[in-house]
């Protein structure tokens, strides 16, 4: 299986490792790559989303055949055994081929938001970006060990 995580901006030193934890822990299953893309930041936020919206595009004009989920705070929740049937079902019948958006801090706009079709939301607070990288490959992990039906840590 194939994942690709598109950031904005450097991970937070202080978040690195327990990264690292979570990111060689998917890597063990998957052929895992993090891009991450500067953020552009103009002080005008329309400009910043469309300018951050036109690099984002850059890079993802490549995944064609994969599926590609939008984090999105107003997005659906999945618990996590639902999260992990969403990655089984890419990996039995769509190539095993996922990539995951995380935005930068303006957001993307309306029309950019409404061009994603998957899309997921981890709750309807806030988090830091670095933070929210960690939970996303937490629960790819989590769900990976539901797949493999292994126990995981609690």
């Amino acid at each position: 299986m194939k994942i690709k995580l598109f950031c904005f901006n450097k991970l937070s030193k202080e978040y690195l490792e327990i990264y690292n934890y979570y990111f060689t822990k998917v890597k063990k299953y998957s052929d895992l790559e993090v891009v991450e893309i500067a953020e552009f930041d103009s002080g005008d936020v329309k400009s910043n989303q469309a300018k951050n919206e036109e690099n984002l595009n850059k890079k993802l004009v490549d995944l064609k055949d994969w599926e590609v989920f939008l984090l999105e705070i107003n997005a659906k929740q999945y618990e996590s055994e639902s999260f992990s049937k969403l990655i089984q079902d890419n990996k039995d019948f769509k190539g095993a081929k996922l990539a995951f958006i995380i935005g930068p801090s303006d957001g993307f706009s309306y029309e950019f938001r409404k061009s994603c079709k998957n899309q997921l939301s981890f709750g309807n607070m806030t988090y830091p970006y670095s933070l929210i990288r960690i939970i996303l490959l937490e629960q790819i992990f989590r769900s990976i060990k539901i797949m493999r039906k292994e126990p995981y840590h609690k």
